[in-house]
């Protein structure tokens, strides 16, 4: 089965559009969490919402709803208006979409509704949770039918459109991984150290395919920059040359991380590098003693 997982503000039939026409369109949804600060300004959100709950249970299979306040059980805001605000309707939207994923549910998770902030951070989460098995939505609908407030219409009168996710999870091993984490931020410094560990991986492919000489020209690079003159006068080098062992660079660059042939190189590469520079070169001193050694010994 399906969930939803919508933001409510002062407008419930974004919710009840939305889910009309998941239904319409198949999606075997039984589940619909609704994501809302405190009910005081909401207006009549709530009830309305509530009051469709029997038009729903009535369906085969029946469709449940859960209200799922943006609350530590001390804070309860009606808006967001803080970063702390902002910092709890992060954790609550990452546990609920967390809670859906680990029930093997197909997340459907609606932003039209509430403040901008909470699409914004339903982006958020949509990118550390989201498979490409789920789905982002938002809803389009004409003025006249904002104004009247209907809760079902037809379905040519709006339009629920899909949402691009560049998700951080490309892995799922990395999806899995994250589902442990109730803590939003835990779960991003952790993608971050699963993408930093990935980049250094191929980074370090990279680094072993250089010549020597074309490393010497990539580290000067990355630790101090400058024009290729100026890489020529501090590596005792002409200008040539170090321009010929740059296209080298470039181009096995690009290959290692998958850059178009039309793209600027240069920059990215002294990005990619100067973090992880120490890293790489002592991993090449040491391959280059290992490499020694099994020179040395006779029995080989």
């Amino acid at each position: 089965m399906d969930a939803v997982v919508a933001t409510l503000g002062t407008e419930p039939q974004v919710v009840t559009l939305a889910l009309d026409i998941l239904l319409a369109r198949g999606y075997p949804i039984a589940h619909v969490a609704v994501v809302h600060t405190e009910a005081s300004a909401l207006g009549d959100a709530l009830p309305r919402l509530r009051a469709e709950e029997p038009h729903y249970a009535r369906r085969s299979p029946p469709v449940s709803f859960r209200y799922v306040p943006v609350s530590d059980g001390q804070r309860f805001p009606a808006d967001i208006v803080s970063e702390d605000d902002a910092a709890l309707l992060l954790r609550v939207l990452y546990r609920e979409v967390a809670a859906q994923k680990r029930a093997q549910r197909r997340v459907h998770l609606c932003i039209a509704g509430g403040r901008k902030v909470m699409a914004a951070y339903g982006m958020a989460v949509a990118q550390l949770l989201l498979d490409e098995d789920d789905h982002v939505w938002h809803l389009l609908s004409d003025p006249d039918l904002l104004r009247s407030r209907e809760m079902h219409a037809a379905h040519d009168r709006v339009v629920l459109v899909p949402v691009p996710v560049l998700r951080w999870s490309l892995l799922p091993s990395s999806l899995r991984e994250l589902l442990l984490w109730d803590d939003p931020y835990g779960a991003i410094q952790r993608q971050r150290e699963v993408r930093d560990r990935l980049r250094l991986r191929v980074l370090a492919r990279l680094w072993r395919e250089l010549t020597p000489a074309e490393r010497r020209v990539a580290a000067a690079l990355a630790r101090e920059g400058g024009s290729n003159e100026e890489l020529a006068r501090r590596l005792g080098r002409s200008a040539k040359t170090i321009a010929n062992q740059l296209r080298a660079i470039y181009e096995k660059y690009r290959v290692a991380t998958g850059l178009p042939e039309a793209g600027r190189v240069r920059e990215r590469l002294i990005a990619d590098l100067a973090p992880c520079l120490d890293h790489l070169t002592k991993d090449t001193q040491d391959d280059l003693g290992s490499n020694a050694h099994v020179r040395r010994d006779p029995t080989v």
